[in-house]
């Protein structure tokens, strides 16, 4: 009876160093183009890690290398669309979800769980496994701007790439704006992890996995993470979500041990709309009611421009901003209404459960 109370006592513990350290991370303001503070953060861990190799490219994207070959990898993106605030964020748990407060205001803002979560996970990892490779991608959000600067033969002797970056809890994704992500025999391979874990494959929207899918032949994943209402001021993260991704990326890793890689041609997707570019969307929103005078939006139309936020419109069957195609967008918009919503979260009865300093443990035991 005792030891399973030691046992339990152990469990609790080590959820929550990783629970602080996603809080540590939601911390972190890091606005696209203005990650400077989060990647001197992200450095700091890395290279507190016993055996990590690190290299920096042109761009910025951080790579890092741990113990001897082949290697799975896991990559993340360490920007976020949210403003820089003047105030301090403060992380709150509430109900076994995270949010983020302004500490000038006591007002929710958006937690940057996109894609604050995967780089968690990485990190995370990168302290359990005796090999792996990672990279941290700049500028995500504004395009895959950072991936698509990328080095693609540090992905040489790599087996295959997993992101998580994605809302939900559900998704895995093997295929953005009709490119196709991991062969037929990786989708086999995982199959039982995914019934284990719940997972559906799905088509998904643009992230880094899509730039590395288009320069290499390797066998690669986006999944949902356990953020909701991303892009918004009610962004927040689910814990029981979070953790449940990293176990699934912990058994793709610890089970998974062959190289896929996808025979087909894959080719980047060729925007047709005159203010997008290849892989990415331009900072200057296209203002779709233009093209609709009437706006007579339909239901399914309202969705989507909520969801989005962008307000680009649909082409080709995609949103020329997120590349989330219009069966997502609506899915997406009435599965986060009917959860969990935060739109006028009062502090009072809230536990703060941020990190009270800057320290960052070594430590390398597993989240179980």
């Amino acid at each position: 009876m005792q030891l399973l109370v030691v046992q339990q006592s152990v469990l609790i513990m080590k959820r929550s160093k990783f629970i602080r350290d996603l809080c540590k991370l939601v911390s972190i303001q890091s606005e696209s183009y203005k990650t400077a503070r989060m990647m001197k953060h992200i450095s700091k861990v890395v290279q507190s890690i016993p055996g990590c190799a690190t290299n920096v490219d042109e761009y910025g994207n951080l790579y890092v290398t741990k113990g001897d070959g082949p290697y799975k990898c896991m990559v993340c993106h360490t920007d976020t669309v949210h403003d820089i605030v003047k105030a301090k964020v403060i992380p709150l748990q509430i109900k076994g979800n995270i949010i983020a407060v302004d500490s000038s205001t006591m007002t929710q803002i958006g937690t940057g769980g996109d894609d604050k979560v995967g780089i968690a996970i990485t990190l995370q990892l990168l302290k359990e496994r005796e090999s792996m490779k990672a990279v941290f991608f700049l500028d995500e959000e504004v395009g895959c701007v950072g991936s698509s600067a990328m080095d693609k033969t540090f992905f040489d002797d790599c087996l295959y790439v997993l992101q998580c970056d994605r809302r939900g809890s559900n998704d895995f994704v093997n295929k953005i704006s009709g490119t196709k992500l991991y062969s037929s025999d990786f989708s086999d391979a995982i199959k039982h992890l995914l019934n284990k874990y719940h997972r559906t494959e799905t088509s998904g929207g643009m992230t880094d996995v899509l730039e590395i899918a288009y320069k290499t032949q390797l066998s690669v994943a986006n999944m949902s993470c356990g953020y909701y209402n991303p892009h918004s001021n009610n962004e927040y993260i689910n814990i029981h979500d979070v953790i449940q991704t990293y176990k699934l990326c912990r058994d793709i890793f610890t089970y998974i041990n062959d190289k896929y890689n996808v025979t087909e041609k894959r080719e980047a997707f060729n925007w047709s709309v005159p203010n997008h570019y290849y892989g990415g969307y331009h900072q200057d929103k296209y203002d779709w009611s233009l093209e609709h005078s009437d706006y007579d939006l339909s239901v399914q139309e309202q969705a989507i421009h909520k969801v989005c936020g962008a307000g680009c419109g649909m082409y080709e069957g995609y949103c020329a901003d997120c590349m989330m195609s219009v069966e997502e967008m609506t899915e997406f918009y009435y599965e986060d209404n009917e959860q969990y919503q935060t739109k006028s979260t009062s502090v009072d009865n809230v536990i703060q459960i941020g990190p009270k300093n800057d320290d960052v443990s070594n430590g390398d035991q597993q989240v179980t």
